[in-house]
């Protein structure tokens, strides 16, 4: 009964993947300032980047969509926003 396809019900899916992004916000944040001490433009952008691509890997892999095709891509656009956030805050 609480298994569920995220196929066949997406608000349950919708509600699981917002709220791990949430987590995921807020553990980024924790894990840097216990570690610097400091917030700084960059680390945040990196923390919301890295976390709406493991979101979006997520959702990918769970609906049984990803291929290794779409996982390099996915992982290389990562790269460059990671890249470019390096670049803009700095």
């Amino acid at each position: 009964m609480f298994l569920t396809s995220p196929v066949k019900n997406i608000t349950w899916a919708a509600v699981f993947f917002v709220t791990l992004l949430v987590f995921l916000l807020s553990l980024g944040y924790s894990a840097v300032y216990l570690q610097v001490g400091e917030m700084r433009p960059a680390y945040r952008y990196r923390i919301v980047i890295i976390s709406i691509f493991i979101v979006v890997l997520l959702m990918f892999r769970s609906a049984e969509t990803l291929s290794w095709l779409d996982g390099v891509v996915l992982a290389i656009i990562t790269a460059g926003l990671l890249f470019y956030s390096g670049r803009r805050s700095g």
